[in-house]
């Protein structure tokens, strides 16, 4: 987005979705006169949209308090006038607190996802990238089900933040949510190397952002390339709308030779519902469920998929599996998709799964050969496949060519594979039938893209062929680990064979197990909670470790299978990595029947064995070793009853979750933590600005920052 004027952060004419009538591009509601003055000053990039994406050489950081806007003052007075005692102040109040109905063109940004931002790609020179996000609950119809909805910049998905590798990001967060909720966001795939505090993950590296409050994240991206995400770490925010794309260029990026790429594309797909992710998490931690009263620990389905934002419903009969309701909600059956343009050459997909429960198969009609170049921002050797299977939190680059496609229009789609999640759901989804559990949008072929790179057409040719029972492969598993193969060629790193074994060697174990009434998960003896009060990272530093790192305050000797909690509550499991530089080995056993997507922070690592069973401490003879070049990636999924050992280097101090990123099974208590060099990350912290240090701890005892007249974040 460098090298823009302030007219390109204005929304383009809503060419690329796709509607049956005119009517349905802005608000179908009965109040919309009354709202459209206020949604045009919300969206004056002047006043609200504070997206800034300057290029500038390193400088002095902006004041972290949030800045109130006008509406925020008229609300705070209709509120205080009416004494919210009436039903009719209650309603005010409702308002102010939720915020306004915001139409599709606006909830939609087509220039961003169709990476048409004009942005420069360069090497050799460092520049800050600046954004400025304004978190807030909204109400929108995605699906064309009217829902509350947790919105960046009054978007989602949230704005693009496109950088070069080598960049320096900084972006302040302002948290005008309602209802006393804090934030935080964390940037899926990006290492933060030596910045662990700047991560986003609450309770491990950071306090929630309380509402009312700003925290400014600044990290540098060191040798990564290739597409990524942020999306909120709390609670399970992010299935509300809380998430955007990450595009991390370099010149040097690592393509196919005989491929010349016209354009590039982001298409986010991911599981949507019609309820409030809350509302929904408070019923799933419960020993019964609205959706499966008799059966404690079952997930919600989604009620759709959407693509880029949004998701045709055409049926506004069906209602909501997993969130009943005697009221049904607002709902406008026009269809809704989204159009990804094409030009006259090949086109880079950038694919993002940002589902909070389901994998996804994406296909395009009439196109049987997809070639993926990139896995996890790791450029790999072409494979060409007839379809991707994504997981949550993964990523995929495709190249797809128009050779011998006519104009026209064709389905892209995300289904889910049902044997991956259906026969552990004792119930179904009528609105997920309706569609075949699947989420389409349009590939344009029109002759007006094919002659240029432009999105700005409004014409649109009819679906050239309808494919939606697809023959959807029902293994749950990603591409066999063995088959991608990385350009930049890492030797498996070497594991360190001396007697007692390396302290930088574990292995764990997750379930689900019955606590009580309720359904939990456990790795190895822990089920994780989030701290209250503070972070695994201050507690972390309020501990002594010896010249070994050897942990002082409790026994130094951890049980087997890598079990140490170190002086943590017994709700979090910490697990020491004490020897800088050195190899990192994880066995990963599953002992549940499912797919599990895990993902690590800080580290993109090496999948060097996996098969049935566990591990066993590496005497299973079904275990398959690869150790000359193997696939790398930051998400993986662990097949159900099954085995994984990960790899990497303890190159990057500080606290780092892994975590299963079924949003509902991390809220179960499906995730660890791994203290990397403690004593290092010691004095990372001591050398931090004090007014960061200061400010962050502040959220966590509610006690107000110091105040300084510039926080340099």
């Amino acid at each position: 987005m460098s090298g823009t004027d302030s007219q390109s952060l204005l929304r383009p004419p809503a060419s690329n979705i796709i509607f049956d009538s005119e009517k349905d591009r802005g608000l179908d509601r009965a109040d919309t006169d009354s709202i459209s003055s206020v949604e045009d000053e919300k969206h004056d990039p002047d006043e609200y949209v504070k997206l800034q994406t300057t290029e500038q050489e390193l400088s002095t950081s902006t004041d972290q308090q949030p800045k109130v806007t006008k509406e925020h003052l008229a609300c705070q007075r209709i509120c205080l006038g009416f004494g919210c005692i009436f039903l009719c102040a209650f309603i005010l109040v409702a308002s102010c607190l939720i915020g306004h109905d915001i139409s599709l063109d606006k909830l939609v940004n087509i220039t961003e996802l169709n990476l048409e931002t004009g942005f420069k790609v360069e090497a050799g020179k460092q520049r800050l990238r600046e954004y400025e996000f304004d978190v807030t609950h909204r109400w929108a119809a995605p699906s064309g089900v009217w829902k509350k909805m947790m919105l960046v910049n009054g978007q989602s998905p949230g704005p693009l933040i496109e950088v070069n590798t080598g960049d320096i990001v900084r972006v302040k967060v302002n948290n005008y949510l309602s209802g006393g909720e804090s934030t935080t966001i964390h940037w899926h795939g990006i290492h933060q190397r030596n910045t662990t505090w700047m991560d986003g993950v609450a309770g491990i590296s950071q306090c929630g952002i309380p509402p009312g409050k700003s925290f400014t994240y600044e990290f540098e991206i060191i040798d990564q390339r290739g597409t990524f995400w942020y999306h909120a770490h709390s609670k399970v925010q992010y299935t509300d709308g809380l998430y955007g794309p990450i595009i991390v260029h370099d010149p040097d990026e690592k393509l196919p030779s005989d491929t010349d790429i016209a354009a590039e594309r982001i298409v986010f797909m991911g599981g949507s519902f019609h309820a409030y992710g809350e509302d929904l998490l408070e019923s799933y931690l419960q020993p019964s469920s609205k959706w499966a009263p008799s059966m404690p620990g079952v997930e919600p389905l989604p009620d759709v998929i959407l693509i880029n934002g949004l998701a045709p419903f055409t049926n506004c009969s069906l209602t909501s599996s997993t969130w009943p309701s005697s009221k049904p909600p607002i709902c406008d059956p026009s269809p809704r998709r989204y159009m990804t343009p094409m030009t006259n050459g090949t086109t880079r997909l950038r694919l993002i799964n940002h589902s909070s429960f389901t994998s996804l198969y994406f296909t395009i009609d009439s196109h049987p050969h997809l070639t993926i170049i990139e896995i996890d921002g790791v450029e790999v050797a072409p494979i060409t496949v007839p379809g991707v299977y994504l997981n949550i939190g993964q990523r995929y680059s495709i190249l797809v060519s128009p050779t011998h496609h006519p104009a026209g229009s064709f389905a892209m789609r995300a289904t889910i594979p049902k044997s991956c999640f259906l026969p552990y759901v004792p119930y179904t989804s009528s609105i997920l039938e309706s569609v075949n559990h699947q989420g389409t949008a349009l590939l344009s072929y029109s002759p007006d893209h094919l002659n240029s790179s432009s999105s700005s057409s409004s014409s649109v040719l009819p679906i050239t062929s309808q494919n939606p029972n697809l023959n959807i492969p029902q293994n749950c598993t990603d591409l066999p680990f063995s088959l991608p193969v990385p350009l930049r060629a890492i030797p498996a790193y070497p594991l360190d064979e001396t007697h007692p074994p390396s302290k930088n060697t574990h292995e764990i174990n997750f379930q689900f197990q019955q606590a009580g009434p309720v359904n939990r998960i456990f790795i190895n003896r822990t089920s994780y909670s989030p701290l209250p009060n503070t972070t695994q990272l201050w507690l972390s530093l309020s501990q002594t470790f010896d010249d070994n790192n050897n942990n002082n305050n409790n026994n130094p000797d951890p049980d087997p299978g890598g079990y140490n909690n170190y002086g943590f509550p017994l709700n979090q499991q910490v697990l020491l990595l004490p020897e800088a530089d050195k190899t990192v080995q994880v066995a990963i056993n599953s002992r549940d029947v499912m797919e599990h997507p895990f993902h690590l922070h800080g580290h993109t690592f090496q999948i060097v064995a996996w098969g049935p069973g566990e591990f066993t401490a590496g005497s299973n003879p079904n275990t398959t070793w690869n150790l000359e070049n193997p696939m790398r990636r930051d998400t993986l999924t662990i097949p159900g009853l099954s085995h994984v050992v990960i790899r990497f280097l303890a190159d990057n101090p500080g606290i780092w979750a892994l975590h299963c990123h079924v949003a509902w099974h991390m809220e179960a208590g499906m995730l660890i933590t791994f203290l990397e060099r403690p004593n290092d990350l010691k004095r990372l912290v001591h050398d931090m600005d004090p007014s960061i240090r200061e400010l962050s701890r502040s959220f966590c005892s509610g006690e107000k920052p110091p105040k300084t007249k510039s926080q340099k974040t």
